[in-house]
């Protein structure tokens, strides 16, 4: 073998070598970095137990006030999306029309009965277990679709979107009143909510946007137990 086979060779020797390395290396980059979502997970189990006990309580009576109501904001997320509580989220959220808020109002013994609190807090009102701080259901109220809230303006509903009879959606264990056409609707208002999570609470500064396609163990659910 002459010195220039043998030259060329090793210069195809360290190529190979140089590629190996330069795939290991690769690999390392594309390895997922772990999500610590502990920051933002405010509810515990025993926590989200009692936001869904409450949540039925709370729907049933309405049911049967005859009180239209249905799911928005992160808790429709949570129904279209994963079919339950976002882990990262801190409440319900519900919405009803202006023409049921005094009959609400008047159904404060009832929740009262139920070891509830039915509390107005400004344009709208809170359900609240006096055993946990921690744990509420805000119940929105809007005037034809249109939010009272100026940072909610986004957020109209349209007139189709929301009149009776409403579809259902799986919250858990339980059916719960979602608006027609409730994908149009988040995609109005949420427009990547298929995509990208975004996560954020009440406790929290800002928001952290994650993509499903990377982390789709996000979609879970934190299920009653």
């Amino acid at each position: 073998m002459n010195s220039i086979m043998k030259k060329t060779i090793r210069r195809r020797n360290r190529g190979g070598a140089n590629k190996d390395i330069k795939k290991t290396k690769k690999k390392g980059k594309d390895k997922k970095e772990k999500i610590n979502l502990k920051p933002y997970l405010v509810l515990n189990q025993k926590d989200v137990n009692l936001l869904y006990h409450i949540t039925k309580i709370t729907i049933d009576i309405l049911d049967k006030a005859k009180i239209d109501y249905w799911a928005t904001d992160g808790t429709l997320l949570g129904i279209k999306r994963s079919q339950g509580f976002i882990p990262w989220d801190d409440d319900v959220d519900i919405a009803i029309d202006i023409k049921d808020k005094n009959k609400l109002r008047s159904l404060k013994d009832i929740f009262k009965q139920k070891d509830l609190d039915l509390v107005g807090v400004g344009k709208y009102l809170k359900v609240k277990d006096p055993t946990n701080k921690d744990v509420w259901i805000d119940i929105f109220v809007v005037n034809q679709g249109k939010w009272y809230q100026q940072h909610f303006k986004h957020k109209h509903f349209t007139k189709k979107e929301i009149t009776p009879p409403f579809k259902k959606g799986n919250f858990g264990n339980i059916k719960m009143n979602i608006p027609n056409q409730s994908n149009k609707y988040l995609d109005r208002i949420f427009k990547d909510w298929r995509k990208v999570a975004y996560i954020y609470n009440h406790h929290t500064k800002g928001k952290k946007k994650i993509s499903f396609n990377d982390y789709p163990e996000l979609k879970k659910p934190m299920l009653p137990t």
